[in-house]
C-alpha cells in the first residue's frame, strides 16, 4: 500500500502529529505534542536485515543465520514557513511583505526540538516519540535533524526552513524478551505461518536444521507439510537436536 493510499482525502485534513512520552515501552504520555504546519510530500524508511552469529564449534568463521528483516528508521522532511504563503514550493513571496510573525519559524523550531531533543524532567533524557499520520505509526527517538534555512526577512529573521530529520526505532526490554522467547527452539510456543513459508523453511528459521519438519508435522498431525495454509498456528516443541534422529 502507497503513501497516497493511506492517507486518499486527507491531505487537508491529517496533520502528521508527534507525542512525547517518558518511557521506551510508551507507556506514559509527558503531555507534549507537536503538529506539523504541512505534512511531508514523502518520508523514506531504512529496513535492515538481522542475523545471529552461529558458528560451529571448531570453526574460525562466522556462521551467519538469517532470521528476519525489519525497518528500524524512519526519515522526514518538514517545512517550518513563516510567510503566510502554501508552503508547497511557492516561493512568491515579497521581502517587502510582513510574515505571519517576525519569529514564528524560530519558535516553531524550538518547539519541534524541545519535544525531539530536550530533555525529561523525570527521567532526564530526551523523550520517546510516536509520530502519528493517518494509518502510519512510528515509535523511537529521533536520531538526528539537519536544519536549513532558506529564506531571510531584511531584518535577518529566517522565514522559511526545513528539517531533515531521522527518527530510530526503539524496543523496549518486555519485547526483546518476547522476540527472544519466540525464536529460541529450548521453549514451546505457537507460530503463525507466514506467506511463503514452508515447514522446513520454518524448521531452518527456529532450529537451524530444515529436516526437522517432520517433527513439527507430527506434533502438529499435519500430513501434509505442503499445504500450509497463512495465519495457520502452528506448536513448535523444543527438540534435543543431539538425540533427534
Amino acid at each position: 500500500m502507497g503513501l497516497t493510499d493511506l492517507f486518499d482525502g486527507l491531505a487537508e485534513v491529517a496533520k502528521l502529529k508527534i507525542f512525547a512520552y517518558t518511557d521506551e515501552g510508551f507507556g506514559t504520555k509527558t503531555g507534549e505534542e507537536f503538529e506539523v504546519m504541512y505534512n511531508p510530500n514523502t518520508y523514506s524508511q531504512n529496513y535492515k536485515s538481522v542475523w545471529i552469529e552461529a558458528s560451529a564449534e571448531g570453526s574460525s568463521a562466522d556462521d551467519l543465520k538469517y532470521r528476519r528483516l525489519k525497518s528500524d528508521s524512519v526519515a522526514f522532511e518538514f517545512l517550518f514557513d513563516g510567510t503566510g504563503v502554501s508552503g508547497n514550493g511557492d516561493t512568491a513571496f515579497s521581502l517587502t511583505s510582513t510574515p505571519i510573525e517576525p519569529d514564528y519559524v524560530e519558535k516553531q523550531l524550538e518547539d519541534f526540538l524541545k519535544i525531539t531533543q530536550g530533555l525529561n524532567s523525570s527521567t532526564h533524557e530526551p523523550n520517546f516519540v510516536q509520530l502519528s499520520w493517518g494509518n502510519f505509526i512510528f515509535q523511537g527517538v529521533m536520531e538526528s535533524a539537519n536544519i536549513t534555512y532558506k529564506l531571510f526577512h531584511p531584518s535577518g529573521v529566517p522565514l522559511r526552513a526545513t528539517i531533515n530529520a531521522t527518527f530510530k526505532q526503539t524496543v523496549s526490554q518486555p519485547e526483546q524478551a518476547a522476540a527472544a522467547r519466540l525464536e529460541s527452539p529450548d521453549l514451546t510456543h505457537f507460530r503463525l505461518v507466514e506467506e511463503g513459508e514452508t515447514l522446513p523453511l520454518i524448521a531452518n528459521k527456529v532450529y537451524d536444521d530444515p529436516s526437522l519438519y517432520l517433527e513439527i508435522a507430527r506434533v502438529n498431525n499435519i500430513n501434509n507439510f505442503r499445504k500450509l495454509k497463512v495465519g495457520q498456528q502452528l506448536v513448535l516443541p523444543p527438540i534435543d537436536k543431539k538425540n533427534n534422529g
